[in-house]
């Protein structure tokens, strides 16, 4: 294999990979569906196009995000960790989350941290105050016992999205991720897959439903990939980069290309080499060339 039929499929890769994403993020006009709906199309929808509302309310929040940030770096890192602590607290202690879950959704996640510490100090204004760490982390936890808050913000920013991403995935009658279970259950199982929690966020934004499979479905998707002769580690990489591989069966044109590839002498080391975790890939662009 030569040097530039490399780089020629190197750039085949990543034409389909902008191709992919400019596609649907034209022509795509299948609306947003809720947490608990199911699509009944057969060809992945891997970019929804939101509703004027949700646009203009997504640019608020990215507005809010922006400048929470900014006040967010006033703050000392001792106030954080109280606020952490605080946080982790609650939702392990008070609400059961998992504590695997509940630490990485209370350092993850902030600007959730942020708008919380905000709604706390807005009476109290003990951040102005010196020596202030232990009373916010006493306010917050006060502060939680008599105001639930809506677990999914922390949660889907903790998982690699922003305020903007998820904002129009929330779910519109729930509060608590113990209400979800489905939603626990597979999230819990791409988890001990090895999929690193922040980039679970991608797969839930580009494959919604795979999120609501029954409990035993996800996990025979993923031993089905593995009879195709790939690795764990490798079948990582391409889940996260292209999540519609985890809708419906496996995908023929995914397998077709591979074996296309490997014809001519592309390992599917090479491959996974070449493959950006940030972008989202149409295999079957891949079976033109």
């Amino acid at each position: 294999m030569t040097h530039l039929q490399k780089l020629r499929v190197a750039s085949i890769l990543k034409w389909v990979s902008l191709n992919f994403y400019e596609n649907h993020l034209r022509s795509s006009t299948t609306p947003f569906q809720p947490i608990g709906s199911f699509s009944n199309a057969q060809s992945p929808r891997l970019y929804r196009t939101k509703r004027a509302s949700e646009d203009k309310d997504s640019e608020n929040v990215d507005k809010s995000s922006t400048g929470n940030e900014k006040k967010a770096g006033q703050i000392s890192s001792s106030i954080k960790e109280e606020a952490q602590a605080a946080l982790l607290d609650y939702l392990h202690g008070t609400r059961g989350v998992q504590f695997m879950d509940a630490e990485n959704m209370s350092k993850n996640s902030p600007h959730f941290l942020d708008k919380l510490l905000k709604r706390v100090d807005s009476e109290k204004e003990i951040l102005m105050k010196k020596n202030n760490e232990k009373e916010i982390g006493r306010e917050i936890s006060r502060f939680l016992r008599y105001h639930p808050i809506n677990e999914f913000e922390p949660f889907f920013e903790s998982l690699g999205l922003k305020p903007s991403e998820y904002f129009p995935l929330l779910p519109r009658s729930l509060m608590f991720l113990t209400d979800d279970q489905l939603l626990v259950h597979n999230y819990t199982v791409l988890c001990h897959y090895g999929i690193a929690r922040n980039k679970i966020g991608k797969i839930y934004k580009e494959a919604t439903e795979v999120f609501q499979y029954d409990f035993e479905v996800l996990p025979s998707k993923l031993k089905a990939y593995e009879k195709l002769g790939l690795s764990q580690h490798t079948l990582i990489k391409f889940f996260v980069a292209s999540p519609y591989l985890l809708i419906g069966d496996v995908n023929v044109e995914f397998v077709k290309a591979l074996e296309n590839l490997k014809s001519i002498g592309f390992e599917t080391n090479w491959i996974e080499g070449n493959l950006s975790a940030d972008s989202s890939y149409n295999w079957s662009q891949m079976l033109k060339y």
